[in-house]
């Protein structure tokens, strides 16, 4: 027992310090974090108003279905035609870590084929295609159609950036590249030095996808 404890106690002081170093790593690692909702926001398309508009009517939800199950109620209740508004996905990115994070890249991917066929493929929602992650443009990149001078993104810690997108228009696109149904889809983050942040949602073509003139 004289021989044990001291070995014991050993053990326990190199775990602690081991944590304690890990803890101390992580907390100095960029921490992008990625949040994703489903809304719908109403606008009076005469006139021209801030998208963010706070006094315009709108209603969020977690899940695309949970949405679609209260628009008819949301509908009603401010005496409104459907599609007077807009189904949106939205995407909150924030910077929760103590490094600023240089964002150069942000992208809708998603995965064709099955084993050894699987292909990786980004959704370019400026030009309505998808195509090889290779060959994925300018127009494929989020911060590119943004507009934004220098095409990156600072975020300072505890900023935060905002994208959103249409899901009619979305599902269209799955729709006539051949998707059916619920499919998933990435939103892929990718900072300036290389480091990657993910978060998965779905479109489903059966609830947003209508045919356009």
């Amino acid at each position: 027992m004289t021989q044990i404890l001291p070995t014991m106690a050993s053990l326990l002081a190199l775990a602690l310090s081991l944590v304690n170093l890990y803890l101390q790593r992580r907390d100095r690692r960029p921490r992008l974090k990625i949040r994703v909702r489903y809304e719908y926001r109403v606008g009076d398309p005469t006139l021209e108003v801030d998208s963010e508009d706070k006094t315009s009517p709108r209603i969020h939800y977690d899940s695309q279905e949970g949405l679609y199950l209260r628009l008819g109620d949301f509908l009603r209740e401010y005496e409104l035609d459907y599609p007077r508004g807009t189904p949106l996905v939205r995407f909150s990115l924030s910077n929760e870590g103590e490094r600023a994070i240089y964002l150069a890249s942000i992208r809708l991917t998603l995965w064709a084929g099955k084993n050894l066929s699987r292909e990786r493929l980004a959704l370019d929602p400026v030009e309505d295609r998808i195509l090889s992650s290779e060959l994925a443009g300018a127009t494929s990149n989020l911060i590119h159609s943004d507009g934004i001078d220098g095409r990156i993104v600072e975020l300072v810690p505890g900023d935060s950036a905002g994208y959103k997108l249409e899901l009619v228009r979305l599902a269209n696109t799955l729709k006539r590249e051949g998707y059916s149904g619920n499919t998933r889809l990435t939103l892929e983050a990718t900072d300036r030095i290389g480091n990657a942040y993910r978060s998965r949602f779905e479109v489903n073509t059966d609830l947003w996808a209508y045919p356009q003139e």
